[in-house]
């Protein structure tokens, strides 16, 4: 077997080829994995697509997955095509639509225990560009699942127009303005008003569950604090504040 590490901002990942040529990933698991394991079982069930499945715990106790094959993009220099922005938000509805009957109770997810409100799924919670799987151009599927969780869909709808617009960094307020309509288009049941005052929300709800995690001592939240991820993430929020005005006045009406 061959094992390559490959860093990420949570403490990374083991990409290991077997001798029968099958590659898969070996991630750190925690308290939160089975429920996870449960999640991406029942998507499977409902006919998912682009989605890992689970092989169970290695020797060391880590979690194995499927590899998916294809690339991951920079959200700091890299922004996906309208075909590609518009087909991961039609399948974050595909899969919003799918977990709506995936209802576990309130089980341990990274965030802690929560219970599922009346108007909340489990979301992905990280559906950031360097999560999307992109071969040739085109968006086919989404990894790094263990930050899953109870909220409202449109907070992941929020983060994914965050990181795949991008809105992360500064661009022209009408081309910002077109691709969050796009992507409310694609998603459906959202207008790009809502949209824009839901990436508000979900920006204020990350600073929330990263000074929660601090506070837990999770590693990988740590991991984030160390690496100044989350100093970065705040000043850019500030700067969206900013430019947010000229964005929404540049919405399709």
């Amino acid at each position: 077997m061959e094992s390559e590490y490959l860093p990420g901002g949570s403490g990374g990942v083991w990409r290991v080829s077997g001798a029968d040529g099958e590659i898969r990933v070996h991630r750190p698991a925690g308290p939160w994995t089975p429920a996870v394991h449960a999640l991406l079982a029942h998507l499977h069930e409902r006919g998912l697509d682009g989605i890992p499945r689970v092989h169970g715990f290695d020797d060391e106790g880590r979690e194995v997955l499927d590899y998916l094959p294809g690339d991951t993009l920079d959200p700091e220099t890299e922004q996906p095509s309208d075909r590609a922005l518009a087909d991961a938000a039609a399948w974050l509805r595909r899969f919003h639509d799918a977990a709506a009957d995936f209802r576990p109770g309130p089980v341990e997810w990274r965030q802690g225990v929560q219970p599922l409100g009346e108007d909340e799924v489990i979301c992905h919670n990280d559906p950031g560009l360097y999560n999307w799987v992109v071969a040739g151009g085109d968006f086919v599927g989404m990894i790094d699942w263990d930050r899953a969780g109870p909220g409202r869909p449109v907070d992941d709808l929020a983060f994914l127009c965050w990181s795949g617009v991008p809105l992360l960094r500064e661009t022209p307020a009408v081309d910002a303005a077109r691709r969050v309509a796009l992507a409310a288009d694609a998603y459906g049941r959202v207008a790009p008003d809502a949209l824009l005052e839901a990436v508000d929300a979900r920006m204020e709800l990350i600073e929330a569950r990263w000074r929660a995690g601090i506070e837990r001592g999770d590693p990988g939240t740590l991991a984030l604090r160390d690496a100044g991820i989350m100093d970065r993430h705040l000043a850019r929020v500030r700067a969206f504040a900013e430019r947010s005005g000229e964005i929404r006045a540049a919405l399709p009406r």
